[in-house]
C-alpha cells in the first residue's frame, strides 16, 4: 500500500479523468455534496417540483474538468455558460415559483406504482432519484421516491406471476370452439426449486411445505395499486416481459389505470425517458408469447409422455427446438469418429496433412498485401454467447445469468437481442471514450431494439474503481461479471473505431510431392485491433528449403461442437431466438442428453436413443423445417400479420394427430 501511495503522490499519474492527481495531493470531486446543495434551488410541493438553476464556478480547469466528468456518472450534464439563454431560464424559474406560490390551487402530486421484474432492478432504479424510503407490505418490498410528476413506488413482481395450469382442458387450454388458456399462480418450492401451478400446499416433487406462492405477491400488488390508482409496468422489453405486463394489467384491473414503460437499459436517463413515453401493452407480442407457451406445453407434454412410456423415465422431455439441435450434436459426434493424420511442425507453427515425422519442406512467398479491415459489429445475444464460451469458457446458461445481472445493475443494455443497431446515445458514449479514433457506425436498421453495449464510457478498471469508491452501487458482482463486461465493452468500442490495417502474406508449401497454401495475417495495427483482436496474427514463415521434424498425430476429421458453435448454428438455421438459445442448450444438459468433455458437446447413449426414437416415430413434428416454420409463424404473430387463434387451431390439429 505504501508503494502504491508513493507512486500516486509522486510523478506517476493515473488515467482516470474524474480524479485530479498532482504531486503531493489527490482530489476527488464531491458530487454528492454538490447534488445536495444544488437540490436546494428547487422545492417539492403538492403540485410537483419547482425548477432550479445551479452554476458551477471554478478557476482550476483541471479540477473543473474532473468535476464535469464525475458528474456524468450521476447523469448530470453541464452546459457552457455561453449556451444558456438567460431570458428563457429566468422566465421558466419565475413561472415555476409562481406556481409554487399558488400551490393551493393544484392537485396533490400523485403516487404511481412502478413494477419491474427483479428486486435488484427495483433497488437500482430507486437509487437514481435520491435516497428512497423503504416499506414492506405482505412481503413485498417497496421503494418510495418523490419525482416531478409522481411519488414513485418501485417494487418487483419476481418474474412471471402466473402460468398455464396442468389439470384442466387440453394441457391447460380449454378447447370449445375457441382456445382459452387457463392460468394459475406460480408456486415454487424453496427447498428443491420445483415449480408448479396446482392448488396445493406442499411440493409434488419433494413433499416440502416450504412453498412460495405468487398469489401473496399478487395480493400485495393489488393493495399497492389500489392505493396508487396508477400503475406503470417496466418489465423487460421482449415478449416475456410483455406477457408479464399483460398479466399484471389483468390482475390489477379495477385498481387503477395501467401503462407500460419500455426501457433497454437501467440508467436514470432511460427511466426518465420511459416515464415520459408510456404506452399500452402490445397485445401482438402477448399473443406470440401465449402461442409459444401453449405450443411448448402441448408438444412437450404429449411427446414427453411418449418418452416416459418408452424409457420408463419421467425426467425425459422432448421439444420442437431441442430435438433438431440434439440431432446436430449427434451427427457431428459421429463424424468426429473418423480420423486423419496430421504433421505438426512446431518450429514454423504449421499443421500439414502428412504422416511422416521428418521431411523436406519448401516455402515460397506467393503474395504480400496490406488491407484495411472493418471492425466486427457489436454483440447480439448469439455472438455474445459464442464469444463468452470461446474466449471466457463460460457456458451459455452462465453467460445469460451474468448478462442479466449486468443489465439489472445498469452496466449494459438489454442482452436478449438480435439487433446490431447502435443508438445515438451509444455513439455518444463511444465518441467520448475513443476521441479521434471514433468514426461511428449505426450498423443495424433503426428500430426499438439495440445491440448489447455498455451504458457508460467506463472500462472494467473504471467500473471496479467506482464501485470501491461507492459512486456506482451494484450488487453481487464477481470476476465473471467484470470479465464479460470487459468483453462487451471492448467489442462495442472496437465496432465504432476506424478500420484497422493488416498485413497478409500468402505462402506456397511443398513437401514430399504435395503442395499446400497458407495465408496468414502477420501484422495488425489500429485502435480497433487493440481493443478487440478480431483476427489471429501469426509469425511470418521463412522462405527456402528446410529439413524439419514433425509430431504426427491421429486426430478427428472434425471436432464435436462447442456450445459456441451450436449457438452459431441455431442462429444460421433459424432455430430458437435470443430469449431461448441458452434454455434450449441447457435443457440438453439437464436431461442428460449431452455431456461436455474438454469443452466439446458429446451425446450420451440416452440422448442418442431418445433422438432416434423421436425421429423414427415423430419425425414430422420435430423436424428442423417444421421448427423453423413455427418460429417464422411466431414472428408473424408479433408483427400482427397472423391470427394467433388460427395458429393455435393448426397446432392443435397437428398435436392431436400424434399417435
Amino acid at each position: 500500500m505504501r508503494e502504491i501511495l508513493k507512486k500516486v503522490m509522486g510523478k506517476e499519474r493515473p488515467q482516470a479523468k474524474d480524479v485530479v492527481v498532482r504531486e503531493g495531493e489527490v482530489i476527488f470531486p464531491d458530487l454528492r455534496t454538490y447534488i445536495q446543495g444544488s437540490g436546494r434551488t428547487s422545492r417539492l410541493f403538492a403540485g410537483g417540483l419547482t425548477k432550479g438553476a445551479s452554476f458551477l464556478l471554478e478557476d482550476d480547469s483541471e479540477l473543473l474538468s474532473a468535476f464535469i466528468e464525475r458528474a456524468k456518472l450521476y447523469d448530470i450534464e453541464f452546459k457552457s455558460i455561453d449556451e444558456v439563454d438567460f431570458e428563457k431560464l429566468s422566465r421558466e424559474l419565475d413561472e415555476s415559483r409562481d406556481r409554487y406560490r399558488r400551490r393551493q390551487e393544484f392537485d396533490l402530486i400523485k403516487p404511481a406504482l412502478f413494477i419491474v421484474e427483479s428486486p435488484t432492478k427495483a433497488r437500482q432504479i430507486s437509487r437514481f432519484f435520491g435516497k428512497p424510503s423503504v416499506k414492506v407490505l405482505d412481503g413485498a418490498v417497496v421503494y418510495e421516491i418523490p419525482m416531478q410528476k409522481y411519488v414513485l413506488m418501485v417494487t418487483a413482481s419476481i418474474g412471471h406471476v402466473v402460468d398455464l395450469i396442468t389439470n384442466r382442458g387440453f394441457h391447460g387450454v380449454l378447447v370449445n370452439g375457441r382456445f382459452v388458456p387457463v392460468y394459475a399462480s406460480i408456486k415454487r418450492c424453496r427447498d428443491c426449486g420445483y415449480q408448479f401451478t396446482e392448488d396445493r400446499e406442499s411440493c409434488p416433487k419433494c413433499g416440502s411445505e416450504n412453498v412460495d406462492n405468487s398469489r401473496s405477491r399478487i395480493e400485495a400488488l393489488r393493495k399497492l395499486a389500489h392505493d396508487a390508482e396508477f400503475v406503470i409496468v417496466g418489465t423487460d422489453p421482449d415478449t416475456e416481459g410483455e406477457k408479464i405486463a399483460w398479466d399484471l394489467k389483468n390482475l390489477l384491473s379495477g385498481c387503477g389505470a395501467v401503462k407500460r414503460a419500455e426501457f433497454h437499459e437501467v440508467t436514470r436517463r432511460a427511466i426518465l425517458e420511459a416515464l415520459e413515453s408510456l404506452r399500452d401493452v402490445d397485445e401482438n407480442l402477448v399473443k406470440a408469447q401465449v402461442v409459444r407457451r401453449i405450443e411448448d406445453r402441448w408438444i412437450g407434454f404429449v411427446l414427453s409422455q411418449k418418452l416416459w412410456e418408452r424409457f420408463n423415465n419421467r425426467n425425459l422431455s422432448a421439444g420442437r427446438a431441442q430435438t433438431p439441435v440434439l440431432g446436430w450434436i449427434i451427427d457431428r459426434f459421429q463424424e468426429s469418429r473418423e480420423r486423419r493424420k496430421i504433421a505438426i511442425v512446431r518450429d514454423f507453427d504449421l499443421v500439414l496433412e502428412h504422416d511422416e515425422e521428418e521431411f523436406d519442406l519448401t516455402i515460397k512467398l506467393v503474395e504480400e498485401r496490406e488491407e484495411l479491415r472493418t471492425p466486427l459489429p457489436p454483440y447480439t445475444t448469439e455472438t455474445m454467447l459464442s464469444d463468452a464460451n470461446r474466449i471466457l469458457k463460460f457456458s451459455v446458461k452462465q453467460t445469460m445469468q451474468i448478462a442479466q445481472e449486468l443489465f439489472e445493475n445498469g452496466l449494459i443494455t438489454y442482452h436478449r437481442t438480435d439487433s446490431t443497431r447502435v443508438s445515438d446515445v451509444g455513439q455518444r458514449i463511444a465518441k467520448e471514450y475513443l476521441g479521434d479514433d471514433f468514426v461511428g457506425r449505426e450498423w443495424g436498421e433503426s428500430g426499438a431494439h439495440e445491440c448489447i453495449r455498455p451504458t457508460r464510457p467506463l472500462t472494467r478498471d473504471d467500473v471496479q474503481r467506482l464501485i470501491q469508491e461507492g459512486v456506482l452501487v451494484v450488487e453481487g458482482l464477481r470476476w465473471e461479471h467484470f470479465a464479460l463486461y470487459d468483453l462487451i465493452f471492448r467489442r462495442f468500442m472496437a465496432s465504432q473505431c476506424r478500420p484497422f490495417k493488416v498485413v497478409v502474406k500468402k505462402y506456397s508449401i511443398e513437401f514430399d510431392g504435395k503442395t499446400a497454401e497458407e495465408e496468414r495475417i502477420v501484422r495488425a495495427e489500429g485502435r480497433a485491433y487493440e481493443l478487440y483482436r478480431a483476427v489471429w496474427v501469426k509469425n511470418e514463415l521463412p522462405t527456402g528449403t528446410f529439413r524439419v521434424k514433425a509430431e504426427v498425430k491421429s486426430v478427428p476429421k472434425v471436432l464435436p461442437f462447442t456450445q459456441s458453435e451450436i449457438i452459431q448454428m441455431m442462429k444460421e438455421r433459424g432455430i430458437g431466438r435470443p430469449s431461448t438459445y441458452a434454455t434450449i442448450v441447457d435443457r440438453l444438459f439437464m436431461r442428460n442428453y449431452v455431456v461436455e468433455k474438454y469443452g466439446r458437446m458429446i451425446p450420451t447413449k440416452l440422448g442418442i436413443d431418445v433422438f432416434r426414437f423421436l425421429v423414427r416415430r415423430y419425425a414430422k413434428f420435430v423436424s428442423e423445417d417444421r421448427t423453423r416454420d413455427l418460429e417464422s409463424r411466431m414472428d408473424a404473430i408479433e408483427r400482427g400479420e397472423l391470427d394467433y387463434l388460427k395458429a393455435l387451431e393448426d397446432l392443435y390439429a397437428e398435436i392431436k394427430s400424434i399417435d
